[in-house]
């Protein structure tokens, strides 16, 4: 079978059920674990959890790991003045004194040259991305549409996760215009994945949309600001029900997502949503088990694609 793999970052399923999104919600739906994989750090942090997903283990113990990228981050951001946070951070530990604002303000602390190395900074190594289920599958003789993918092959989008947290203390109309440029974004590349989804045997699409919305919208006493997190849930779900149009019977949509958020916390949550277009045989229990049903479902029936070798 072909399979369309909506990767959908901070999809959070209490939102999905509240507000009934049947395109989001499919045939087979439900909540799978992801903080196993980071619990040593106890960071959710996206491209970690997305090269979980494509690897189908954890890729912290080959040193991609937070607090790596973290340093990454620091060192592009602070320059030749790394050595001085270096020691604050020796001195002072993790407390937060307030001065990155005013060193980005003053130009000591540079977000652009951040933005510039994120892709590289938050990239899996080459010896884990050989492990990755693109790879793998491509050896099986299948065809593979996948770009802008945390971990994998990012550009624009790990530069958009570079600046995103600058955003959350706006005002609301310069939050929404942001989501904007977001989901034009995502407009852009679903339709590129729907095209490349005619020659291709596994596509894998994915959106940052929701998981920003969350961040700067999420507030539940709130009337406005959740008006607007709905529309753009209601966006994607309307995406996908115009995707599942458009099936024929050896196709298949798995909708994913890395984690939920919590509103109260502030936090990503600890579980991710999925859903399914067929019933699964297997159902997904953490953000690891996505590669073998992805790989079983494109065996199903068969289709080894050999008209294709």
């Amino acid at each position: 079978m072909k399979v369309f793999t909506l990767c959908i970052d901070g999809l959070e399923a209490k939102l999905v059920k509240r507000w009934k999104l049947k395109g989001l919600m499919q045939k087979d739906w439900g909540i799978h674990d992801v903080y196993s994989i980071v619990k040593s750090e106890g960071k959710i942090y996206t491209p970690i959890i997305w090269g979980a997903f494509l690897l189908g283990r954890s890729p912290l113990q080959k040193g991609f790991t937070y607090r790596e990228m973290f340093k990454r981050r620091m060192k592009a951001g602070y320059g030749i003045l790394y050595p001085f946070y270096v020691l604050r951070m020796k001195l002072l530990g993790g407390r937060k004194l307030g001065l990155r604002k005013y060193l980005i303000k003053v130009g000591l602390f540079d977000l652009d040259r951040i933005k510039k190395q994120a892709a590289e900074i938050e990239k899996l190594p080459d010896k884990l991305r050989e492990k990755t289920i693109v790879e793998e599958v491509k050896k099986l003789g299948y065809r593979v549409w996948i770009k802008e993918f945390p971990s994998f092959n990012e550009d624009k989008i790990a530069q958009f996760r570079a600046y995103m947290s600058i955003y959350f203390s706006e005002d609301l109309q310069t939050r929404l215009k942001h989501l904007e440029e977001v989901y034009s974004l995502t407009l852009s590349l679903f339709e590129e994945a729907v095209g490349a989804f005619k020659t291709n045997d596994l596509v894998l699409f994915y959106s940052p949309l929701i998981d920003y919305a969350n961040h700067m919208l999420y507030r539940p006493k709130k009337l406005k600001p959740m008006f607007h997190l709905a529309t753009f849930y209601r966006r994607m779900d309307k995406m996908i029900e115009r995707l599942s149009k458009q099936l024929n019977s050896n196709e298949v949509i798995l909708v994913v997502s890395d984690h939920g958020y919590d509103p109260i916390k502030h936090e990503h949550s600890k579980y991710g949503f999925w859903s399914s277009s067929v019933i699964l045989e297997t159902k997904p229990r953490f953000i690891t088990d996505f590669k073998s049903i992805i790989l079983d479902l494109l065996k199903k029936d068969g289709n080894f694609l050999l008209s294709h070798k």
